[in-house]
């Protein structure tokens, strides 16, 4: 019971650091002159490199031993640049609407998963999934018009860019599964966030940001996107993963929007219409309502 309590308490810090990144970055952009590529290629490339090098110096794995073997090189690269796209289309979620916004469609990826599975296994869904589908349907129209369905608000750029981003979080889910079989998860997510912030940094060096005003906020912002919001995030994740179930853990991932939408009302000012909420709740049924499926099958 108390590694069960433990797993958990993991999996919601974990959800909490990820859901509050995203705030900050909202931060970063709106006030400081970052842009999108200057967050996505710093995040990617700080955080891949710190796992790798935990990975090697901590954990004492030869990165060269499983990077060497039979198509994991190419498995990682594809993969990096599904992190990448992923990254690339959250932030621009963030920067057409808010962290908040961002963060629930984040949370329909289960969705566009179970959308996957059904079209590759030429499976008829079932009718929870069916229900699932249709309720965040409702969600994402609610989150776009605001409750005016006389006219399109103008966070449909954000919440397009937002259900872009959660199609390839969905693939970088899927892709992968064969790599994971033969090298550590850490390793395959450290070498995928390098890949996706080298190609990144030809375009947006980190190391040569030009526009942001530098001050010790700033950089400790910067810090916390790459540090806390990315490595100490999926470190948690991971070792929560250790302790409870991946359903129990899905269930858990609706702190990431809450924190997001939380923080950007309290600290951001954000507005937050009633459609809005009613649309992150039905995001949140569709997802428990795939994690109890998943759950039952398992049972």
């Amino acid at each position: 019971m108390q590694k069960k309590t433990e797993g958990i308490c993991f999996a919601i810090s974990a959800e909490i650091c990820w859901g509050s990144m995203g705030v900050a970055a909202q931060v970063l952009m709106e006030d400081s002159g970052f842009t999108v590529g200057d967050l996505v290629a710093g995040r990617l490339l700080g955080a891949g490199a710190l796992l790798l090098m935990f990975e090697h110096f901590f954990m004492r794995r030869s990165l060269l031993k499983y990077f060497s073997q039979p198509g994991v090189a190419k498995d990682i690269l594809l993969y990096g640049m599904l992190v990448l796209l992923t990254q690339l289309t959250f932030f621009l979620a963030i920067q057409c609407s808010n962290a908040g916004t961002a963060a629930i469609l984040a949370a329909t990826i289960p969705v566009f998963t179970t959308i996957w599975d059904i079209f590759v296994k030429h499976r008829a869904p079932q009718i929870r999934e069916m229900a699932c589908t249709a309720l965040a349907i409702i969600a994402v129209v609610l989150i776009t018009t605001k409750g005016d369905f006389n006219s399109v608000s103008l966070s449909l750029t954000g919440v397009l860019w937002g259900l872009a981003s959660s199609v390839a979080g969905a693939a970088s889910n899927i892709q992968p599964n064969a790599v994971l079989k033969k090298i550590p998860v850490t390793i395959v997510v450290g070498g995928g966030m390098t890949v996706g912030g080298i190609v990144m940094s030809i375009f947006f060096p980190p190391w040569a940001i030009e526009e942001a005003n530098w001050t010790t906020l700033l950089a400790l912002f910067y810090a916390y996107i790459v540090v806390v919001g990315t490595l100490v995030s999926f470190l948690l994740y991971v070792s929560s993963l250790k302790m409870i179930s991946a359903t129990s853990a899905s269930l858990l991932s609706c702190f990431e929007p809450i924190t997001a939408v939380v923080l950007s009302v309290v600290l951001l000012g954000a507005p937050l219409t009633p459609a809005e909420g009613v649309g992150g709740v039905l995001v949140f049924a569709a997802v428990w309502l795939l994690a109890s499926r998943k759950k039952a099958q398992i049972e």
